[in-house]
Parts: structure tokens; sequence; C-alpha cells
């Protein structure tokens, strides 16, 4: 398989911004933060952002980035919480996270999908789903894999770029682009339009990289 390599992360950013100004988004949930270098970018450029993540080192650094800036105007308001993709909604609700009537945008990048299984993709995308306020936003990258969703066995290509996340489990592999679609499908609740990018490029465009970004408005 072959691929092009992630753009630089200025490069990322700025047409995450560009995608989350022009749907005039405030309020942002990143839900796999990792250690914090999206959403300290977002906080940066005015948004309220909150962020979280299932690994406890992960959410250290974060609060330690919150904790350096926060003098600084929005950091005071910027939540960080401990949450899994498969069961986001009652996590932050345990954790005391104000949902409200929704988030503007929900983020899930870094690769997550690589490393669930495909009850926990369901799972993660209905939960983002239903955080999704109507008219809202959610963006997704996706490895590309050899996976159909109703699958039992797949493989990882064997030219993936050496950056990409490994998968956790042997249930664990990146779906091809026509399974992932399949999968929102199957777990979106309510009406949606999809936009569909190659390494931020239209995918008709670029050919056929390793990597997508999925954008999907929820009307």
């Amino acid at each position: 398989m072959q691929g092009h390599k992630d753009p630089a992360p200025s490069t990322r950013m700025g047409w995450l911004r560009t995608v989350l100004e022009q749907r005039n988004c405030k309020r942002v949930l990143d839900t796999v933060c990792g250690d914090g270098g999206d959403s300290l970018a977002l906080v940066e450029a005015g948004l309220e952002m909150v962020s979280c993540d299932n690994s406890d080192s992960s959410l250290r650094k974060v609060m330690t980035l919150r904790w350096k800036k926060r003098s600084q105007p929005g950091f005071d308001i910027w939540v960080i919480a401990k949450a899994k993709p498969s069961t986001l909604e009652d996590d932050l609700g345990q954790e005391g996270v104000v949902l409200g009537a929704g988030f503007d945008a929900v983020l899930c990048l870094k690769d997550t999908f690589t490393t669930l299984n495909q009850e926990d993709m369901r799972a993660a995308i209905s939960n983002m789903a239903t955080l999704l306020r109507k008219g809202g936003v959610m963006v997704i990258d996706q490895l590309e894999g050899d996976t159909d969703l109703e699958a039992g066995t797949d493989q990882l290509a064997s030219d993936m770029d050496h950056t990409a996340v490994k998968p956790r489990s042997s249930s664990a592999r990146p779906l091809t682009l026509e399974g992932f679609e399949k999968l929102l499908k199957t777990c979106f609740v309510g009406g949606y339009t999809h936009t569909l990018y190659a390494q931020h490029e239209s995918a008709a465009e670029e050919g056929k990289p390793f990597k997508f970004y999925h954008v999907i408005d929820k009307l």
C-alpha cells in the first residue's frame, strides 16, 4: 500500500482550524488528546476545549501544559478529563464534565481507530454523534487498511508508514475506506453530510493515500 506521509503539524493544524472556523465552532471536544498538542493549539486559537484521554501519563502532560499557561486567556476554562472513545458519554459524565446541548465539534484524531476493535469503533462513533449538537461537525482520521466491516481476518499493509500507531490487540486493524463508510452509516444516529479528505486535499484529486480525514456534519 502506497501513501503520503502526514503533512507537517502546522499544515494539519491549519487545515483543522479552517474546518472549525468555517462552521463557527466555539466549544470543541478532543476525544483522544494524547500529549495535548492539538488541544493546546486550539485553546490558543480561542476555542473552548474539553480534552480527554484514557492514559494517565498523557493526561498529566496535558495538565502540565495547562498549568504553565494558566495566566493566558482561555486556559482557565480548559477542561481535562479521563475517558475512552467507546464509553465517552458515561466517562465524561462521571468526570463531571458539563455536556450541555452538545459540542460544536468532536475530534477523534491521532490514528485512534487503528487501536480499536470493530465493536469499540461502533461505540466510539455512536458516543461522538450523541455528544455533537445539531449542526456540529465531527472530524476523524483513518488509516486505510484491507479489512472490510464484516471481515473475520485481516492484515496490516507491510509498507504502511513506520510512524503509524500500531494495533494494541489482534482484533484491532484499520478498515478499508468502504468499511469505514459502512460503519459510519450504521452507527451515526440522524442525518449527516460526509466530506472526505486525503492528506487535506480532495480525495478525488489526491488518488489513494493511506490516510483519510472524514469531516461529518450533523444535520
